[in-house]
């Protein structure tokens, strides 16, 4: 059985931004801690920015970290392949 929840706009809009926020400036939900829980847009941002930093665990988890020190400073540049040829029918005199 599906279940279908209506969104309250103003919560939804609140919502969004604190999750936009917490994306774009790096806020987290403790920067309205002392702003009054009881109001509903507040909470509403807390809970947007709570969700980014779910959403960004949650990714972390998916997406192994590439290790840059790990990497060979050795790589093959594939705009300009080695030249098959090289170093064929070379004359050394001794």
């Amino acid at each position: 059985m599906e279940e279908n929840f209506k969104v309250d706009k103003d919560y939804k809009e609140a919502f969004n931004q604190g999750y936009e926020l917490a994306r774009d400036l790096g806020l987290k939900p403790d920067i309205l801690k002392d702003v009054s829980a009881g109001n509903h847009r507040m909470q509403a941002m807390k809970d947007g920015m709570q969700q980014y930093q779910k959403d960004k665990e949650l990714e972390k988890d998916m997406i192994p970290s590439l290790d840059m020190d790990s990497l060979d400073n050795d790589y093959i540049d594939l705009t300009n392949p080695p030249d098959k040829d090289k170093g064929k029918d070379v004359d050394i005199d001794l």
